[in-house]
This record gives structure tokens, C-alpha cells and sequence, in this order.
């Protein structure tokens, strides 16, 4: 993968290119500048394993992707494999969501009927649901608010692809240069579901230091990027970035992450970090129309749709409670 540059906040750990010394922001103090320093280059290191069983489900992942010629049978051979897995698929097939007036009992049917797309993503949120149940992380770390979230997220962001980049969409193929959205929905959606990944990183590697920033969030009524970068001299966007470049997923990726709190400092990705950052501020406010209208105005560009933009959030929000998705696995 080229190298790339993590932009971010004045004051932040940069990095300048894959594999190149890490620099920091002339502004920090040189203990501050130590610390931060060392906390990344340890989690580079050693960086955290993708959060998937290691054989499983990457290769589901390749037998699911665009393109694939791999049968239903050999899909689900492999979904056989995890049975907690193959649980989730059925619970899934017979949610409401697929209005179904019977019974799935067969991860063939059940499979046929959401399609590979569905679940692969599925396997994502899986996987980020182990992930995050197995973490150790401090207490008062609420994971249930944490995991909801991220899915109000990554649902938001794939809607957001879809209305703003398709045929029609003002982001879409006929948009000026600098404003067409290369990201198609399944990807924003990935994007969402990790884009604070990075906060999970930072709370069971520095739960002291994560405490410290909890309560400055409380405290000075701040956010959590915010308060991060005063205590760490980096966010959790950088850092869950960083990692992911580790890991070797695309720059379209990481870069919106890196970037989901001062999207205007993207310089690939442009649209793609700004969905992000739009499906961020929108998951707070994704039960209240007017409000979900209004947050959308501020956050997209001109030109949008923004009752379609409401509307089509406020449905997506509907599928996700149907489907069962808002609890981690246990």
C-alpha cells in the first residue's frame, strides 16, 4: 500500500509516511512529546489483532466480496464452522426486518435470502462484537452505548453513500471534481463500524489515562477528541487509524477515520471523510427528525436532499432495531 500521510489537529502525533519517524507538533512540552511518542510506537509494535477468528472469517470475507464466484454451499460450509455465528445468521434471516411469513430453519435459505453482501457485513459486526466484548477495559468503559453507536454510525454512513453518491446523488459520478464520493456504501458502512476503534485502544492500553480523559469530558463539557489530544496529544482517530494502516486496510478507510473529527483536513478523501464525520454528529440526534434535518444541513454539502437525506436515515434507524443488531453478542 502507498505511503500516506496522518493529518490531524494542531498538536497531534503526525505521521509523516508508512514507516518514517514519527514528529510531533513543536508546541508540546518534551514530556509530553516522550509519552505520546512511546504510547504509539508501542501500540505500533505490537498493534492489536484484527477482530476476527484469526482462519474463519477472513476467508468468508473473500468468499463474500465483489466479485466472488464462491457458491452458497461453500459460504455456508464456512459459517458451519463458528456456531455462534451461524446462530446470528438465522436470528437475523427470521427478524422482522425481512417480513418473512415463515420460518427459516437452514443457514442455505437463511444465506440466499440476505445475500453475501449482507453477510459479510454481518461477519464484520461479529467479529467488532467480540472484539469489543473481550477488551479489558476499565468499568466505567460503557460498551452497550459504545456498540450502539457504532452501528448508528456505520448504518448512517452507508445511507448517506447510497442517497448522496448514487446515480442522482449530488456526490455522485456527475459531481464536480473534489466532490464525487469514491466510497461506495459498503465501505462507509466498515468505515463507521470502526471509525472509534481507536477509543477501545486507548481505554485498555492507558485505562488511567482514559479515566483521566472521561473526567475531563465531564468536567469542561468538551469531547472526546478534545480531551484526548489535551491528555495524549492525539485522539482516538489517529490512533485507530494508525492501527488500521498496520492492518493494511485502504487509504479510503483509514483516512476518513483518521479524520472523522476535522474532516476539513483530509486531503485525498475529502467527501469521504465529511460523510463520515456527518453520519458521526447525525447517530446523536437519529430519533429526532428535526433535529436529524437541521445537523444535516450543517454537516453536507450544498445541494442535498434533506428531507430525503431525513427520511432515509430515520428508516435505516427503524431496520437496524428490527434486525436485532443494537446488543452485542453474548
Amino acid at each position: 500500500m502507498r505511503g500516506f500521510e496522518f493529518r490531524h489537529l494542531p498538536g497531534q502525533v503526525v505521521l509523516p509516511c508508512a514507516g518514517a519517524v514519527q514528529t510531533l507538533a513543536q508546541d508540546f512540552a518534551m514530556q509530553s512529546q516522550k509519552e505520546s511518542r512511546l504510547f504509539l510506537q508501542k501500540l505500533l509494535q505490537n498493534p492489536p489483532t484484527l477482530p476476527f477468528e484469526p482462519k474463519l472469517l477472513p476467508l468468508l470475507f473473500a468468499v463474500t466480496q465483489e466479485g466472488s464466484n464462491a457458491s452458497v454451499r461453500s459460504v455456508v460450509a464456512l459459517i458451519e464452522k463458528s456456531p455462534r455465528l451461524a446462530t446470528r445468521v438465522l436470528t437475523v434471516a427470521n427478524s422482522a426486518a425481512y417480513g418473512l411469513e415463515f420460518k427459516v430453519s437452514t443457514l442455505q435459505r437463511a444465506i440466499s435470502i440476505m445475500g453475501l453482501r449482507e453477510v459479510r457485513l454481518l461477519v464484520l459486526m461479529v467479529g467488532m462484537s467480540s472484539f469489543i466484548r473481550e477488551a479489558q477495559l476499565p468499568k466505567s468503559f460503557d460498551t452497550a452505548a459504545f456498540w450502539n453507536h457504532l452501528l448508528f454510525v456505520a448504518t448512517i454512513a452507508r445511507t448517506l453513500a447510497d442517497v448522496l453518491g448514487g446515480d442522482n446523488g449530488v456526490c455522485g459520478a456527475s459531481a464536480c471534481a473534489g466532490e464525487r464520493l469514491v466510497m461506495v456504501p459498503d465501505e462507509a458502512y466498515i468505515a463507521g463500524l470502526l471509525h472509534d476503534v481507536g477509543k477501545i485502544f486507548f481505554a485498555a492500553a492507558r485505562p488511567d489515562l482514559w479515566e483521566k480523559t472521561a473526567e475531563m469530558e465531564q468536567a469542561e463539557n468538551c469531547g472526546s477528541s478534545e480531551a484526548e489530544t489535551a491528555q495524549l496529544g492525539m485522539d482516538h482517530g489517529l490512533i485507530g487509524a494508525a492501527v488500521m494502516h498496520q492492518w493494511k486496510l485502504p487509504l479510503v478507510l483509514t483516512e476518513p477515520i483518521n479524520l472523522h473529527h476535522s474532516p476539513e483536513l483530509a486531503t485525498t478523501y475529502k467527501m469521504e471523510a465529511r460523510l463520515l464525520a456527518a453520519a458521526n454528529a447525525l447517530a446523536h440526534c437519529s430519533h429526532d427528525a428535526p433535529m436529524l434535518r437541521s445537523k444535516a444541513g450543517e454537516h453536507l454539502p450544498e445541494g442535498c436532499d434533506l428531507d430525503a437525506v431525513s427520511a432515509a436515515v430515520l428508516e435505516s434507524m427503524v431496520r437496524i432495531q428490527e434486525a436485532g443488531f443494537a446488543e452485542l453478542d453474548a
